[in-house]
């Protein structure tokens, strides 16, 4: 940011029940960068609430909560359009354009085609592939595949942004998802009484994550 400041953007389509995931993530990067780091938590329209304070007695972690469901994304459209039909285009209306799709809609197919019919508007091929990749990023799991297809057809050049941004997405969603299998295994073997070396031996875990998984267990 301006003042030397992070800034770290989380994009939520489903509500975060703790903080802890995004405070491991903010405490890694102020041990890394040795600065002061903001969060903001974009939730999609599905998600009207959340917690944005986690307090781990020695520190109180907050987060900035910004619930798309109190915007409403045929308005943010409408202001896009007037802009374009007056030969306007702001910065924010690449974020009403981007994001229009997880605000509160009436029909998300017609929406949709909105945007579809506004994307090809824009009158900078930067700006546009700048919207598309938004979309297809932050709204890949409320679109359909035939919809991110036509969505790609929308790029005037193969942008890398929304692949790498995707892959990475999924890759450390997968990463995360084998960590959990493994844990719950662990546990599961830990209550059958099996020895800590087995465990470590079927679940990969090293013997100090088993060891503080038994000692929460015994809790």
């Amino acid at each position: 940011m301006a003042n030397r400041d992070l800034f770290h953007l989380e994009f939520q389509t489903k509500r975060e029940s703790t903080l802890h995931r995004f405070l491991e993530y903010d405490a890694r990067l102020a041990n890394e960068h040795r600065v002061r780091i903001r969060t903001v938590v974009l939730y999609h329209a599905s998600v009207t609430s959340a917690p944005d304070e986690l307090d781990i007695g020695t520190a109180l972690y907050r987060v900035e909560n910004v619930f798309l469901s109190q915007l409403d994304g045929d308005q943010a459209l409408n202001e896009v359009e007037r802009h374009l039909r007056a030969g306007q285009w702001e910065p924010s209306d690449r974020i009403r354009l981007g994001l229009a799709l997880n605000m509160r809609l009436e029909s998300q197919e017609k929406t949709f085609e909105r945007v579809r019919e506004l994307i090809p508007q824009v009158p900078d091929e930067t700006e546009r592939d700048l919207v598309v990749s938004a979309i297809l990023v932050l709204g890949d799991q409320g679109l359909t595949e035939e919809q991110r297809v036509q969505l790609r057809k929308e790029l005037r050049k193969v942008s890398k942004l929304a692949e790498e941004l995707y892959e990475e997405g999924r890759h450390e969603g997968l990463q995360e998802g084998i960590m959990k299998g493994r844990i719950e295994i662990a546990k599961n073997m830990l209550r059958k009484g099996v020895a800590i070396e087995d465990i470590a031996d079927t679940t990969g875990l090293s013997k100090q994550e088993i060891e503080d998984l038994m000692r929460k267990q015994s809790h």
